[in-house]
């Protein structure tokens, strides 16, 4: 897989993933994004900042993140300089099931290190056990919930410098 950084003009990609796992999600009655999180007016500055990564492979577009250098809002209370963060992490509906989040958070990996950052760190709406199977079956622990307005989130963290972790990244 070919993993590249977001430019200007990639919005409508990345609204189109973010769109379609959305919409897969919502079918099932479980509610990850909102619709103006994720269209193309919304993540317009993010994706020129640099902030969304896009992967293709042989069949095309596989799947976006996007990764900070701090997070005040889902992390207030831990030091920001020691880790990136990550967001936002889709794959299309029609392509999930093949590994490609692991591939994502490899990348997110290597990104973090290159920043001189210690842990990659993550969050998901509680109550999905099968993004918490995929980020627990990478490495992150679970860390904590955090509770932000009626909804509660599972913080993940993973340490960069664990030896398990040289397999994976």
């Amino acid at each position: 897989m070919q993993i590249r950084q977001g430019h200007a003009g990639d919005e409508a990609l990345v609204a189109q993933v973010l769109e379609a796992a959305a919409a897969s999600l919502r079918a099932k009655g479980r509610l990850i994004w909102g619709p103006s999180e994720i269209n193309e007016a919304a993540v317009r500055d993010q994706v020129k900042a640099g902030m969304y990564h896009i992967g293709f492979d042989g069949e095309g577009l596989a799947g976006v993140f996007r990764i900070q250098w701090e997070d005040q809002d889902f992390w207030p209370e831990m030091t920001q300089a020691d880790a990136a963060y990550v967001h936002k992490l889709a794959v299309p509906p029609h392509r999930q099931g093949r590994g490609i989040p692991q591939v994502l958070l490899a990348h997110a990996c290597t990104l973090a290190r290159k920043q001189g950052r210690r842990y990659l760190r993550l969050d998901c709406m509680g109550g999905q056990p099968g993004l918490r199977n995929v980020y627990e079956s990478f490495g992150f622990q679970h860390h904590s919930e955090k509770q932000m307005g009626e909804h509660v989130f599972d913080r993940f963290e993973l340490d960069l410098a664990a030896p398990a972790l040289s397999s994976r990244a």
